[in-house]
């Protein structure tokens, strides 16, 4: 079913009831899970206004391969218990770990290849979203 940018943008439905503000509230917990795991320079981008197909890309960066692949396990965990299927099985031997759960990507960075691909620049036209609870930021 492909569906306009005005009509999936009023749907509040999406796949298997889980509505907008669960997506977003999830997103945001996750960047908090990411935080206690002493991730850096977390930035949640709402991508729905900019591009037709991905809804919230959440990025973050490690201090190291093994803490990437720390937090990206981390991740994973707390997604699969907030009930957000992968898409993919992610490689998490590299220095740029992708994990796609459908509406919310988590891109998790060394601190080199940040710096290189400046994924936030390349979507500079979206909304940034405050995730932070007191005292976290």
């Amino acid at each position: 079913m492909c569906l306009s940018f005005l009509e999936r943008k009023s749907r509040k439905v999406k796949r298997n009831n889980i509505t907008e503000e669960i997506i977003l509230d999830t997103a945001k917990k996750c960047a908090g899970a990411m935080f206690e795991k002493k991730a850096e320079d977390i930035i949640l981008l709402d991508l729905k206004e900019v591009n037709s197909y991905l809804d919230y890309f959440l990025i973050a960066t490690g201090n190291s391969l093994l803490h990437c692949r720390a937090l990206a396990k981390e991740v994973q965990r707390f997604m699969h218990e907030a009930g957000f299927p992968e898409r993919t099985r992610p490689q998490l031997d590299t220095g740029w770990m992708v994990l796609d759960y459908n509406e919310i990507v988590v891109h998790v960075f060394t601190r080199e290849l940040r710096e290189y691909y400046q994924l936030e620049y390349l979507w500079a036209d979206s909304a940034r979203i405050e995730w932070a609870c007191a005292g976290e930021a």
